[in-house]
């Protein structure tokens, strides 16, 4: 009897575990990434690289802003950012791979 128990009560534990199984879009939403501790920067990446994969363009909200400024205001920017190699110029994961040197480079 004890035996029979026993083998009831571990096929049920197995039944419940295989109905806790969740998607890779549950699992690469932004808020469960940094539930677990990841940074918005790695929150990005997983959504570009996902929205990549599908053929669709992904922007963050800093970079959105940056596209919707003046030209006079994105001269500005991207001057500062050739003198200051800290600061962020909105391309990082948003560009082609070339193995050919081009002036962009420096």
């Amino acid at each position: 009897m004890k035996k029979l128990l026993l083998l009831v009560v571990v096929s049920m534990a197995v039944q419940i575990q295989s109905y806790a199984a969740i998607s890779v879009d549950q699992t690469t939403h932004p808020a469960v990434l940094q539930n677990n501790g990841y940074s918005a920067q790695t929150t990005d990446i997983v959504n570009v690289s996902k929205a990549r994969a599908q053929g669709a363009p992904y922007y963050t909200a800093d970079e959105v802003k940056y596209k919707n400024q003046n030209k006079f205001v994105r001269f500005w920017r991207k001057l500062y950012v050739y003198t200051d190699p800290a600061a962020e110029d909105y391309s990082f994961y948003h560009h082609d791979t070339n193995t050919v040197p081009a002036y962009t480079d420096l």
